[in-house]
């Protein structure tokens, strides 16, 4: 019995060891695996160092400028994409009307759903649940301010880690501030939308948020670009097809040595991205080496299964370009993707990276992204032994 498990054992640590020596027999692999992201972190070190966005502190506070609109009008954004919490702390009642923090509610009411809080930290709990995209509060004095012209400043609290909320739920604020001057004549900035982004490591915004979509795009796909040249071709691995070795410990064993190619690719970029940029993340370093490495094991079977698919190099070639821009274009990073972002290992990756290093959460907490990663690869793995045992030769 123990001989059974023993001889599959060593077959797959052989093929393990014989595909790194070939990986790292060629150099240009080598280069294509860490020196192109590492370059791509470094453009992206010297991008924000001339850029004036570079070194925006994230977590601050900021001042929200007031948007012009050249005809006069809001755009409403439709009712129902999205939450917003709502504190109203203001007791004063000195304005000869109606109650203004009341108006400037129900003028945001008209944007979008709202959902009333008495305590902050209930909003800050449903912030980092998701529940809502953002919450305002409007401080004790609003409407003693207004009435002797002194500005009003109105807290607007965002999640550092949805980029796409953060840009709309300032959109609305500032809308409804608009319509609410407007509705009483007032033409001077009588109310300032201050922003303050929660869930944020310390260090610059553009190179923590941006940074983490580079790392894990690099890491995705700069193993599934190496090993999707790792079947189609391989003229040893026709050799060593006429042995007792079967197409699943071949996969296998090259998902494996791939994986630890990953695994040091991962030191390489996590240590440039937090290096760089002097970050500190709210997690521990061997989290985020187990996160890079696991995206590697996705990018390790999409590669893996697109060499047992072509039928010649030209042909993985351009199969990884489809997925290059595929993944590129559905990652979720600029755009929401819907479903699809709760299926593409890029967007799972992203998110178990987002909630571990920004919100600070344990790797039991991110457990479904985590599962659907494994399951994810496991079944790449076996869709690429079933089509490489149905080929008849390697191309």
């Amino acid at each position: 019995m123990a001989e059974v498990i023993t001889k599959p054992y060593g077959r797959i640590t052989n093929m393990v060891a014989k595909e790194l020596r070939l990986i790292f027999k060629d150099k240009i692999a080598l280069m294509l695996i860490f020196l192109l992201p590492a370059a791509v972190i470094g453009m992206l070190w010297w991008v924000t160092n001339e850029s004036s966005m570079g070194g925006i502190a994230m977590g601050g506070d900021g001042m929200g400028g007031d948007v012009v609109d050249i005809g006069g009008n809001v755009t409403e954004i439709p009712e129902g994409e999205i939450i917003l919490g709502l504190i109203d702390r203001d007791t004063t009642r000195v304005f000869d009307g109606d109650d203004l923090s009341e108006e400037f509610i129900e003028i945001i009411g008209n944007f979008t759903e709202l959902i009333f809080y008495e305590d902050e930290d209930m909003a800050f709990q449903a912030l980092y649940n998701m529940e809502i995209a953002g919450y305002v509060i409007i401080p004790d004095g609003f409407e003693a301010n207004l009435t002797i012209n002194e500005p009003t400043y109105i807290e607007v609290h965002v999640d550092a880690t949805d980029l796409i909320g953060q840009s709309t739920v300032m959109g609305m604020v500032q809308g409804a501030t608009i319509m609410f001057r407007a509705s009483h004549l007032w033409i001077k900035s009588e109310v300032f939308p201050s922003m303050t982004i929660e869930f944020a490591p310390e260090g610059g915004f553009l190179e923590a948020i941006f940074g983490a979509f580079i790392v894990i795009f690099s890491s995705y796909l700069g193993i599934a670009m190496t090993s999707a040249q790792s079947i189609v071709g391989d003229t040893p691995l026709r050799r060593m097809l006429l042995t007792p070795t079967n197409r699943l410990e071949v996969i296998v064993a090259k998902a494996l040595a791939y994986v630890v190619i990953g695994f040091f690719q991962s030191l390489l970029l996590v240590t440039l991205w937090v290096v760089a940029f002097d970050l500190n993340l709210n997690t521990g370093f061997e989290n985020l080496i187990f996160v890079m490495s696991l995206t590697a094991l996705t990018g390790s079977s999409t590669g893996i299964l697109i060499s047992a698919v072509a039928s010649s190099r030209l042909q993985a070639n351009q199969m990884f370009l489809f997925v290059l821009f595929a993944t590129l274009i559905l990652a979720g990073f600029f755009i929401d993707v819907g479903a699809l972002g709760e299926i593409l290992p890029m967007n799972q990756g992203m998110e178990v990276l987002i909630d571990t290093a920004f919100k600070g959460l344990t790797l039991l907490e991110v457990w479904e992204p985590i599962v659907k990663l494994v399951g994810f690869s496991v079944l790449a793995i076996l869709a690429a032994t079933f089509i490489f045992s149905k080929k008849p030769t390697l191309g």
